[in-house]
């Protein structure tokens, strides 16, 4: 895939492809297919995820990973999602920006090394490509292979941020907090008695607005929580003895999950359990060879921070960055969309990126031999 036309076929095949999470079998088996039959590649497969290697040295070894799934389609495209519209360089479809262009971005990046190398370039490395399942749900897509794909040296994580090399990611902290209180009549209740469940909820839902979850990170912001459910009461003329809300808290790596679970129990007077604590946020030094190698291949480019979740958290302990083409403000629109001129460039910069990594990653490997 050389041409921006090449780019733009092979998404539009993506795109035409209905990958909602779960469901992303068809579209492995269009890409396994292609790339076994095309480029000679060994591809592997476990449930809907799929990956390859190129390379001519064992270490160091760099992962290219997107997500192949898509969420369902909303409300108010203008046309069917899984009809790839390409007019004036703009790809329209489910999954154009979030994340198929990315995979295409990368698929195309690999295969320019892997030509490179048959016409006798050296890479340095290994280059680890998989493209995994459930990444909108949290499921069987990185997690899952993670263990297969041998050891992991560096990560690029192919997500829409407009080719900005993000290199913290926020986490995420569900918490179910259940109040407690005693069934009565209201007229034989006072105002004040902790026996109404919901008041305690109340009490401790500001509480919770207030909390101090300590400093902003400089790449993420300050973690902040947000009470998204409220359920409790039997009956208008009964004081209600349970009550149950539902906390997100969107972390920073300066709060461990355990640690500000056991401070939030400490804080409040109503149960809590955690409901999901395993999205935990992650940050890569900027010093690490794979952010040296995205500044050095993008003129202008600075680290960031993302808000957004994606498998970047699957990668705990590895330095990872995610980066891709596209814009994440059109993610899970009506509408979506990723242009043509951003799909050549990110292609042009998965293939710049891979090899100023395997450059610095070998010469730090050579030097600490």
């Amino acid at each position: 895939m050389q041409t921006p036309e090449q780019l733009c076929r092979f998404l539009c095949d993506l795109v035409a492809i209905r990958s909602v999470s779960r469901e992303e079998g068809a579209l492995v088996d269009h890409l396994a297919a292609l790339l076994s039959t095309r480029s000679g590649l060994t591809v592997h497969r476990e449930l809907n995820n799929l990956w390859f290697e190129i390379g001519d040295q064992p270490r160091p070894r760099l992962l290219f990973n997107s997500h192949l799934d898509t969420v369902p389609p909303g409300e108010g495209w203008s046309a069917d999602p899984w009809t790839p519209r390409v007019d004036a360089g703009r790809i329209t479809g489910l999954g154009a920006n979030d994340a198929k262009g990315c995979v295409t971005a990368l698929v195309a990046a690999a295969l320019r090394l892997s030509e490179g190398m048959a016409r006798g370039r050296a890479l340095g490395g290994t280059l680890v490509v998989a493209l995994t399942a459930e990444e909108e749900i949290s499921g069987k897509g990185l997690s899952e292979v993670r263990p297969l794909l041998g050891p992991i040296d560096a990560a690029l994580v192919g997500e829409p941020t407009s080719l900005a090399p993000m290199i913290a990611q926020r986490g995420l902290l569900i918490l179910r907090c259940v109040a407690v209180g005693r069934s009565r009549h209201p007229a034989n209740t006072p105002a004040d008695s902790s026996d109404n469940a919901i008041h305690t909820a109340a009490t401790d839902i500001l509480r919770l607005r207030g909390f101090d979850f300590g400093p902003a990170h400089p790449l993420l912001g300050a973690c902040h929580a947000h009470v998204t459910m409220v359920s409790g009461g039997v009956a208008r003329n009964v004081v209600p003895d349970r009550c149950e809300f539902w906390a997100d808290i969107r972390t920073t790596p300066h709060q461990p999950h355990e640690a500000l679970v056991e401070r939030i129990r400490a804080a409040l007077s109503s149960e809590v359990h955690v409901h999901s604590g395993r999205l935990a946020p992650v940050q890569t030094s900027a010093d690490e060879p794979i952010v040296q190698a995205c500044l050095a291949s993008l003129a202008g480019a600075a680290p960031a921070g993302s808000p957004a979740m994606s498998d970047m958290v699957f990668l705990s302990g590895i330095p990872a960055v995610k980066i891709g083409p596209g814009d994440t403000r059109r993610s899970h629109t009506p509408d979506e969309y990723v242009l043509e001129s951003e799909l050549a460039a990110g292609a042009g910069a998965y293939e710049r990126i891979a090899r100023e990594y395997f450059a610095r990653a070998g010469d730090r490997r050579r030097n600490t031999a």
